[in-house]
């Protein structure tokens, strides 16, 4: 009995251990050590995504006799978000405090999976919130980045808002993804406004002199008058 509470305290110690080493990769890890790491786990993703690819297509197109001529993939996003789009670090552990260099790797990273799932899989748009829950950040973090005292942060930050809002702009005229939703989500999450028109409203203050209007409507009329003797 002893010796089963030692092992079980064994490998709780060594999760805890594994958890934090894990946390100091993307906060403390060295660029390099990342690039590897990153390399890798985006080609057992692409792996992963030819097999999702091939076991989920359906026939959508049939020659007069009936037989399938065209396959596509049924494609559920909430499946391909959870599947290929998981947090690179654990939900439960502490958010990874990024410098703009490893952002913007991140981000670089979530772009290939995004454009391999698109190539592969089906029409997935990019949003801010898939993208913080990819990286392990909160979405009010990425906008405290974006409002960074530190400039090369800040550009990163934009440039982030900037390629998801286009990206999604360009999804929605294609129409491969609803405008309506598209404009709402890029309205709330990318924080994008439309143009209005300025209000402009004109008071008169000044009081309306109708003798002096009498007078001179007076003056027209006996000028008329004259004329026509």
């Amino acid at each position: 009995m002893a010796n089963n509470k030692q092992k079980n305290y064994e490998i709780r110690k060594k999760n805890q251990n594994d958890l934090r080493e894990l946390e100091q990769f993307y906060t403390e890890g060295k660029i390099d050590n990342m690039l590897e790491t990153i390399q890798e786990r985006k080609e057992e993703l692409v792996k992963q995504m030819i097999k999702y690819h091939d076991n989920h297509l359906k026939e959508c197109k049939w020659d007069k006799e009936g037989n399938p001529i065209a396959w596509k993939v049924d494609i559920n996003p909430l499946v391909i978000n959870n599947y290929f789009f998981k947090p690179i670090t654990p939900i439960g552990c502490q958010e990874p405090a990024y410098n703009a260099e490893k952002l913007s790797m991140v981000f670089d990273y979530y772009c290939d999976i995004l454009a391999e799932v698109n190539d592969k899989i089906g029409n997935y748009p990019s949003s801010l919130t898939s993208f913080c829950r990819f990286s392990g950040i909160t979405y009010n973090t990425l906008r405290q980045y974006k409002n960074s005292q530190d400039y090369n942060m800040r550009v990163i930050a934009e440039k982030i808002y900037d390629q998801i809002g286009d990206e999604n702009v360009t999804m929605s005229q294609m129409g491969f993804v609803k405008e309506r939703t598209t404009l709402f989500k890029m309205k709330s999450q990318n924080e994008m406004v439309e143009k209005v028109q300025p209000q402009v409203k004109v008071n008169v203050s000044a009081e309306i002199d109708m003798d002096r209007i009498n007078e001179r409507l007076n003056k027209y009329k006996r000028f008329a008058s004259k004329k026509e003797k």
